[in-house]
């Protein structure tokens, strides 16, 4: 073929075309440039961007540009059905494959994508880890992959998810295209640790500051969680009654805690609810909805809630007991004012926060013992379905102190996780468990591990600790622990502003 008669490469010209066509939007924010620059320049990139700076689009855009499949890797169905909704709606053409899909539904896609009808696909780490998504995969043109909610990756960061250390050996079987890895806070060793999991290779690095002048950060020790409810609907009654089109989210520690509170705002006229892993799927899905449609005003929620929760109205979000690590916080209240005006950020922390997340820390990073229990429950040779091994340790240790150590073996490489068939993700029941047999010096090196384990998790929580206790500007406590220059206090309660 004539080289005049190629079509040359998508540039800049052209995404700024499909931003006003396409997505509707006047103009690009200011960090999008770059890193859709170097997304159609086929580099691996890093982009640590502040909630509410327009992320997805920095792949969605190169993606409707290209010519093949860009892969997205997200951890939440919710959060892949939204913005494959969204992407629809505009009349681009995506799909998600996941654990709910119907095996019609998932026939159909699959024809699709064979026939390069689709630009964007979405999956979850884990789909990544079965025989038949590989093949699927290995069938079509693949020209980058997007790692979303990157922070994932890291066991230095928060909402830790195993599967995601794996991703970069699935890229390498489909051929090493462009990786691009995005998220909304990352620490340094954090980023390192995304760049070293996912192997990109000489990236392009876009770190955004992490201060978002239009919040007012707050922050205080109180002395039981009945006044720490009390306080917090005060502060949502207030807010509520000056902008009347508003939302409000709060985090709690626990379940109970989540239910018990929606349930008091329930009774005082405030249209509430809670939200949890514990919820059935579909429920969450609707709570969702009803929370960006405005028909709840407020969610009491665990950390369940709020990956890609895309409601440019909230106005509050208040932690009742403190987050594990300020990354986690930060991330929480920073879905507050995405729609640039000012919001609050409140932090009540309790007696009892510190006990709850060293229970919480036993419970992620459990001892070598237990590690050793459950590496010994699984056969030597052959595999074993991987609900059956919560069954054979009924009675030696509880249910989460598996899962723990379980996900303790896979992220070391002595088990490994296997999946025939193509109708669910790997944390169902289709998945098989193999012991691979580890080097001699295991017990020395799991001990270490774990050891290290729990002192980054006790580090993280110390800096949350002195965060609520500072008696000095709050965004610059919060500046200094993501390695930035501290800001000029836009509002906090310790300036006063």
């Amino acid at each position: 073929m004539s080289h005049s008669r190629l079509k040359p490469a998508p540039g800049l010209a052209d995404a700024e075309v499909l931003l006003g066509l396409g997505f509707g939007h006047a103009r690009f924010r200011p960090h999008q440039v770059p890193i859709i620059r170097a997304m159609l320049r086929g580099d691996d990139v890093l982009a640590v961007l502040p909630t509410g700076a327009g992320k997805s689009l920095c792949y969605q855009i190169p993606a409707c540009l290209g010519q093949g499949v860009t892969l997205v890797i997200s951890p939440l169905i919710s959060l892949m059905e939204d913005q494959v909704q969204g992407l629809r709606m505009r009349g681009i053409s995506a799909a998600a494959l996941t654990s709910v899909t119907d095996p019609a539904r998932r026939r159909r896609i699959t024809a699709a994508l064979l026939a390069g009808r689709y630009r964007l696909l979405y999956v979850s780490p884990e789909r990544l880890e079965t025989r038949s998504f590989l093949g699927l995969v290995q069938r079509l043109p693949v020209e980058r992959v997007a790692v979303d909610e990157a922070h994932c990756i890291s066991d230095w960061g928060h909402d830790f998810r195993p599967a995601y250390r794996r991703i970069s050996r699935f890229v390498a079987e489909i051929g090493s295209p462009p990786t691009a890895a995005f998220t909304a806070t990352a620490t340094p060793a954090t980023r390192t640790d995304i760049e070293t999991c996912l192997g990109l290779r000489r990236p392009s690095r876009f770190v955004s500051s992490v201060d978002r002048p239009n919040l007012r950060w707050e922050a205080e020790q109180l002395p039981s969680f009945g006044t720490a409810v009390r306080l917090s609907m005060e502060a949502l009654r207030r807010t509520l009654r000056q902008h009347p089109d508003s939302a409000a989210v709060l985090y709690l520690l626990t379940r109970a805690r989540a239910v018990r509170t929606a349930e008091a705002l329930r009774r005082l006229g405030v249209s509430a609810a809670p939200y949890h892993a514990g919820l059935p799927g579909d429920l969450r899905r609707r709570l969702q909805e009803d929370f960006r449609a405005g028909r709840c005003r407020a969610v009491c929620a665990t950390s369940a809630f709020g990956m890609g929760i895309d409601h440019a109205r909230i106005r509050l979000v208040c932690h009742i007991g403190i987050p594990g690590a300020l990354e986690a916080y930060v991330q929480g209240a920073g879905r507050a004012g995405r729609d640039g005006e000012p919001a609050r950020c409140l932090l009540m922390g309790l007696p009892e926060d510190r006990w709850l997340h060293q229970r919480l820390t036993r419970g992620q990073w459990p001892c070598g013992r237990s590690v050793a229990t459950v590496w010994r429950a699984i056969p030597a040779a052959g595999s074993l379905p991987i609900q059956v091994l919560p069954r054979n340790l009924t009675g030696v240790m509880d249910r989460e102190t598996v899962e723990a150590a379980l996900r303790v073996l896979e992220e070391r490489g002595w088990v490994r996780r296997t999946v025939a068939g193509s109708s669910r993700d790997s944390r169902v029941a289709a998945a098989r468990l193999q012991r691979v047999l580890p080097p001699p010096s295991t017990t020395l090196e799991l001990r270490r591990h774990l050891r290290r384990g729990r002192r980054r998790a006790l580090r993280r929580l110390t800096a949350m600790q002195r965060y609520l206790e500072a008696g000095s500007c709050r965004r610059e406590v919060i500046a200094r622990y993501f390695g930035e220059r501290a800001p000029v206090c836009g509002g906090c309660d310790n300036c006063r502003v």
